[in-house]
């Protein structure tokens, strides 16, 4: 089996193979002839993705990624032909869709789907995905919605600072906001779980700390690039301090408390600035580009972002499934 990509001469190919399982189980919708019958404009062009198994020269299976909002997509539309199925075609096609988002930035993939498809689920539960609350689905058949959190390496991101001030409150907002969300998340952890960890990695203790450190070296660079410090200073890209720590011996709520009045103190800061002083820029010491005080609050609430999509992937693995007793983390 191999991996082809769209190319227009297989939208018959797209359109038969979806058409071949939803009429075996269901009804075809309108929204399933709006995409099937022109993938191009209603994918591709939105910046999706389409992906083919080939097996003895043979289309016999398909797969799309659908843009929904930035770093979000939608895995739908798989399909694999009958008379092909239990070969790992889908599985195939999910891992190559998965890596794709991967590829493309993505923080989260989500799909729609029905219970009664439960070869289908049962794949998206080994590949990490996880049953959430059903809501802005299109099809009258979706019953159950799926997403699999991504985490991608933090030092592998590009950054493009092309915004303007007008994104001054927003950044500040999810600046403000984000300890109350990440509160919220923590408060469905069990006691025991917090300083878990697998292969190596920080547990969600370490994370946590890991963010109250870097706040105080955020901080001091929006004070830096406000001095009108040509560079930042630099921070321990090994992040010693973070991994030789004792958080572990600390508990959740101490941890949160520490990084939340060290945010307040930084939020402070920036209200403190007026419109020149939030176009100030200064050198970033690892990306080796400047960075204007508003490009660095975006950096840090995508930072933010990174962090609780670890805590979050942490929660939904296995070992935590065993303490949830049926609920789903969301």
């Amino acid at each position: 089996m191999k991996i082809v990509k769209y190319k227009p001469e297989y939208q018959k190919q797209f359109e038969q193979l979806n058409k071949s399982w939803v009429e075996k189980y269901f009804k075809i919708e309108p929204m399933d002839e709006t995409i099937l019958y022109n993938p191009d404009e209603f994918i591709i062009k939105n910046g999706g993705k389409i992906f083919f198994v080939e097996y003895q020269s043979k289309i016999i299976g398909t797969v799309a990624l659908i843009y929904v909002s930035d770093g979000v997509f939608e895995l739908a539309k798989m399909a694999v032909n009958e008379s092909f199925q239990g070969l790992g075609a889908g599985k195939l096609l999910c891992k190559t869709a998965i890596d794709e988002a991967k590829k493309m930035k993505a923080t989260k993939l989500i799909l729609f789907t029905n219970s009664k498809l439960k070869p289908a689920i049962s794949i998206y539960h080994k590949l990490g995905f996880k049953n959430v609350q059903l809501d802005g689905q299109e099809y009258k058949r979706a019953d159950t919605k799926m997403e699999l959190v991504i985490t991608n390496k933090w030092f592998d991101r590009d950054f493009n600072f092309d915004f303007g001030i007008e994104q001054y409150d927003n950044l500040l907002d999810r600046l403000e906001n984000f300890p109350m969300i990440l509160n919220q998340k923590l408060d469905q952890i069990p006691e025991q779980f917090p300083t878990y960890n697998t292969e190596g990695k920080w547990s969600i203790n370490q994370n946590i700390g890991h963010l109250f450190l870097l706040e105080i070296i955020w901080r001091a660079r929006f004070q830096e690039i406000n001095d009108g410090k040509k560079m930042m200073s630099p921070a321990d890209l090994n992040n010693t301090a973070t991994t030789r720590s004792s958080f572990n011996k600390l508990s959740i709520t101490e941890l949160t408390k520490c990084f939340w009045y060290e945010r307040i103190k930084t939020i402070d800061f920036l209200k403190s600035l007026n419109s020149d002083d939030i176009l100030k820029s200064s050198i970033h010491p690892r990306l080796n580009q400047p960075m204007r005080v508003i490009d660095l609050m975006y950096f840090v609430a995508e930072h933010d972002q990174h962090h609780m999509n670890t805590i979050l992937e942490i929660m939904n693995n296995k070992f935590f499934t065993k303490y949830e007793k049926g609920n789903t983390i969301r």
